[in-house]
């Protein structure tokens, strides 16, 4: 009877338990490798998402040595955003940094800019666009800025979308097979590529 109760509890913890896929990029600059990238996706059994996004960099530019950091973490319920963070640190130092809350009618932002609201509601935005079916003309919404951009599918080859950021940056992502496969980021003056490992 014991045994039973104990193999119908473990059934039922495996029914409510989330379903995690994580990917992994390595960061290159001028060539050489420079950084690493993590970004996992969580499914709850609430129908709701939780994404986390990673990068570490160090590299010496223009005779400056340079680390980096970023983290966004996103939650998303029944296909809508409900909250985002973002957070870029240089040398230990928070350069950008930008919070956004649903509170049940529009969208809170605080940011290194100020306080704003907008009613939009994002359902794509770049952190999950690692993971969601993508098409041209799709609205995709910038979490560090809290702002819109416009994908546009195939200027940059076959399988490939990009958009360009509020803060002027070309972003342009490569698909293979339906999965993401790589990144390059235009910023300023450089260009950093991603290349997916696992």
């Amino acid at each position: 009877m014991m045994h039973r109760c104990f193999l119908a509890l473990f059934l039922l913890l495996q029914g409510v338990s989330a379903v995690a896929q994580t990917y992994h990029f390595d960061m290159f600059l001028f060539g050489d490798k420079i950084g690493t990238m993590t970004i996992s996706r969580e499914q709850l059994p609430d129908s709701s998402e939780h994404y986390v996004m990673e990068t570490k960099s160090k590299a010496r530019f223009m005779w400056i040595d340079r680390e980096g950091y970023t983290r966004y973490e996103v939650w998303y319920k029944q296909g809508k955003l409900q909250s985002s963070t973002h957070i870029q640190k240089e040398n230990g130092a928070t350069q950008r940094w930008t919070n956004v809350r649903f509170n049940g009618k529009t969208y809170d932002v605080d940011s290194y800019k100020g306080k704003r609201s907008f009613a939009e509601a994002p359902t794509l935005s770049v952190v999950s666009l690692y993971y969601k079916p993508l098409k041209n003309g799709a609205r995709i919404f910038y979490e560090a800025e809290a702002d819109y951009s416009t994908l546009q599918a195939g200027k940059a080859g076959p399988d490939s979308f990009e958009f360009r950021s509020s803060d002027g940056n070309r972003n342009i992502y490569y698909f293979k097979n339906g999965a993401i496969s790589g990144m390059e980021f235009h910023v300023s003056v450089v260009t950093v590529k991603m290349v997916r490992t696992r």
